[in-house]
């Protein structure tokens, strides 16, 4: 499978599980692409073995992560800590990067590791070994990577 034949699948991916989970539902279409990660962002990743093996991101503005655990958590933005948002959005990574999986090979069997804080928000995001796409939400935007890792 091509790269470019898995973007429609990482947005497909993405959609499945806001709407499932967390009752957003993209708007259609990518975000603006003039707004990149900045440092503040709440940034996500996680490694998975398997068939392919690679890693997996998502990239989400401090606002956009409160408006997700708002919705996934089913309490109010005032109440919740950031720290609260960070693991929701390392919730929605390892959601994310499972259907993904899933929907690229049902068959197989994957191992992920747990999802974790990236600090370093974008640091290589736009390197030529990762396929990237932005969606744009009513909440903001979410940044979601993906690397495939060559075949030995």
């Amino acid at each position: 499978m091509q790269a470019i034949d898995l973007k429609p699948l990482m947005e497909g991916a993405v959609a499945e599980v806001l709407e499932a989970m967390f009752f957003i539902a993209p708007e259609g279409g990518q975000a603006d692409a003039a707004e990149g990660c900045q440092p503040s962002w709440i940034c996500s990743q996680l490694n998975f073995t398997g068939h392919p093996s690679g890693s997996f991101g998502i990239s989400v503005p401090p606002e956009t992560a409160a408006m997700i655990a708002e919705n996934f958590l089913g309490d109010e933005e005032s109440n919740l800590t950031s720290a609260q948002a960070v693991e929701v959005i390392g919730e929605l990574t390892n959601m994310v990067c499972g259907t993904l999986l899933a929907n690229l090979d049902s068959s197989q069997a994957f191992v992920l590791s747990p999802p974790r804080h990236d600090g370093g928000c974008g640091a290589g995001v736009m390197d030529d070994e990762r396929i990237f796409t932005k969606l744009s939400l009513d909440e903001g935007s979410i940044h979601v990577w993906l690397k495939i890792q060559a075949a030995s």
